[in-house]
């Protein structure tokens, strides 16, 4: 996929076992409207998770992080927001599965995509790490 996205943090709440990460996406190309595209990630002990909104960009963002991470092992799930019988609010949730071993790795990868330095507590650690 041509062109590097962006990423803006607007919230990293690091806790015991993962790493809870709020923002939004710009993409490398121009869009007609001006609403953010916000993205929300999970880094546990063994996965990472994405949700995203079900539309154009959502799609391409999702393209872009199988791009670099590989494709997930199952399909993305689709929550429907709202009423049933309509789509308005759908997300996309995605996983990607690793190694615990691998944890710091993914948390590496994972800050050089974002293009933010990302701290995380140990795997086996009990402590509550709070950022400002």
């Amino acid at each position: 996929m041509a062109g590097t996205w962006k990423f803006r943090l607007a919230h990293q709440e690091a806790r015991s076992r993962r790493l809870i990460l709020e923002g939004s996406a710009i993409p490398p190309y121009e869009r007609p409207y001006y609403d953010e595209l916000f993205f929300y990630m999970v880094l546990g002990q063994d996965y990472l998770s994405l949700e995203v909104s079900r539309d154009f960009d959502g799609e391409r963002l999702l393209a872009y992080f199988c791009e670099l991470l590989g494709q997930p092992h199952e399909p993305p799930r689709i929550q429907v927001g709202g009423r049933q019988d309509e789509e308005e609010g759908a997300l996309f949730l995605v996983e990607w599965r690793f190694h615990p071993s691998q944890r710091q790795q993914m948390l590496q990868r994972l800050g050089a995509i974002l293009g933010y330095p990302l701290e995380g507590p140990a795997p086996e650690s009990q402590t509550l790490q709070e950022n400002p």
